[in-house]
């Protein structure tokens, strides 16, 4: 408070806390309460102020005219000793508008501090809105062609093949024309538990479960390629080995047979009672050392002839 004023106001200082830790907020309404004091310092002085007992803050609500100071005030408490503190809220364009504009005096020539306060206090930067990328909206028969196109290139035939089947069984349990980033986890349940009821067996849902849900799967590629959301794979984590089953594995797990049993398996009397498929299926696996799961995924497309004499590549088996 100047000297010559405070008889008349009766106080030497003024106490307000600006309720901020930012600098630049903090300079911002550092300059707004200077600019209100002086206002209230020039009428002292021109002894417009009758009562020392006056309101200051009536005061300057008067001087600007306005009661939009109201509408930034966030919070006003008056202490014991009648010094005034606010907390201001500044934070949209609209409300820097305001407070540049209460700024500006009233009095004929504007003062220093007015320019100052227009010059000097830049306008909060309009808030950028942070939108999320959307994801590309495709139809499940589209992407179901979109998946086995990427896999040619890297994939063998039958392998292809194979994928080929689960993905259509899934498409065509769902519909093609389903939007594929509508699909849901509760969708793919009830896909494997359509195939269970049908007599689908546990190894069985298993294999379509990975080729759908696993790495390098279907929705694996849906997600990388930014037609589903990213996180969960909602065809993961369905299908799994129980307590029993997996003890029925480990009791008939895979043995190499020795020189008697094979002969045995391979008696003419067996053998003969054996349909004509199991015997190709017997035989190939004898000859090439392939496993039965290796020999009954082999397509009719896999065997070529040459000279009269079927062949299969042995990358095929």
């Amino acid at each position: 408070m100047p000297v010559d004023l405070q008889p008349i106001v009766g106080r030497q200082t003024f106490k307000r806390t600006l309720h901020t830790y930012d600098m630049r907020e903090a300079r911002l309404r550092a300059l707004t309460l200077a600019a209100r004091y002086a206002q209230v310092f020039t009428v002292l002085k021109e002894r417009r102020m009758q009562s020392q007992d006056d309101d200051l803050d009536a005061l300057l609500a008067r001087l600007t005219g306005t009661e939009r100071p109201q509408e930034l005030t966030l919070n006003r408490t008056r202490s014991a000793d009648g010094s005034i503190t606010e907390q201001w809220q500044i934070d949209t364009p609209e409300d820097v508008t305001l407070f540049q504009q209460l700024m500006a005096l009233t009095a004929p020539q504007p003062s220093a501090l007015g320019e100052l306060i227009q010059q000097h206090v830049p306008p909060l930067p309009t808030p950028r809105r942070v939108t999320k990328p959307s994801l590309e909206s495709i139809t499940l028969g589209k992407a179901r062609d979109a998946w086995l196109n990427s896999l040619k290139g890297s994939t063998l035939p039958k392998t292809w093949t194979i994928k080929r089947t689960a993905v259509e069984l899934l498409t065509s349990f769902l519909g093609e024309k389903t939007k594929l980033h509508t699909v849901t986890r509760s969708d793919l349940a009830r896909w494997y538990q359509d195939m269970r009821e049908k007599g689908a067996s546990t190894p069985t849902l298993t294999n379509k479960q990975s080729y759908i849900g696993g790495k390098g799967g279907f929705f694996e590629w849906a997600q990388a390629s930014g037609h589903y959301p990213r996180g969960d794979n909602p065809a993961s984590g369905h299908v799994s080995y129980s307590t029993r089953e997996k003890r029925a594995r480990r009791k008939f797990g895979f043995k190499a047979y020795d020189a008697h049993q094979v002969q045995a398996l391979f008696a003419p009397a067996a053998f003969e009672a054996l349909p004509l498929a199991a015997r190709w299926a017997s035989l190939i696996g004898l000859y090439t050392g392939a496993r039965a799961s290796e020999v009954g995924q082999l397509l009719t497309a896999d065997v070529v002839e040459e000279g009269g004499i079927p062949l299969s590549a042995p990358r095929k088996i």
